[in-house]
């Protein structure tokens, strides 16, 4: 297997840039017309957190090859955090999350939980081209687990 990389979805990275814009626009909105109050002071927190995501969300990539997964964050790497590793010896269980869309049950998954020998759990989510990162995982780890 060559190994592929795969970043979020499009969609996810421009709701986080959206949530951004919202909540700077509303502290700069409250900010102007209100002066220094609690409600710009939790607005401010909540511009930042989001930019953090926003910035995080942009940076995200998994990394899958023939020894298992590496999420690195290329933001975080900056900051000198390592990447993370995870073997595909390591993973025991692999259950699909299948969210509700109208009331029903969705009829593709649309996350994967990665269970590991030490009990933590890896999650694979809002990643494009979905199905292929799936496809690979079951093919190593077996699509009955």
């Amino acid at each position: 297997m060559t190994e592929r990389t795969f970043r979020r979805t499009a969609s996810a990275r421009v709701a986080s840039a959206g949530c951004t814009v919202l909540f700077v626009a509303g502290a700069i909105s409250v900010g102007v017309s209100s002066g220094p109050t609690p409600g710009l002071l939790i607005l401010s927190a909540l511009s930042l957190l989001s930019l953090a995501n926003a910035l995080g969300a942009w940076a995200d990539r998994y990394t899958l090859d023939d020894s298992g997964i590496t999420y690195r964050n290329a933001l975080l790497q900056a900051l000198g955090a390592p990447p993370r590793r995870v073997a595909w010896e390591d993973v025991v269980q692999v259950r699909e999350h299948r969210g509700r869309r109208f009331g029903r049950l969705d009829p593709t998954a649309g996350a994967l939980f990665l269970v590991l020998r030490s009990g933590r759990r890896v999650v694979l989510d809002s990643l494009q081209d979905f199905d292929a990162l799936r496809t690979v995982v079951q093919q190593r780890c077996g699509a009955g687990q």
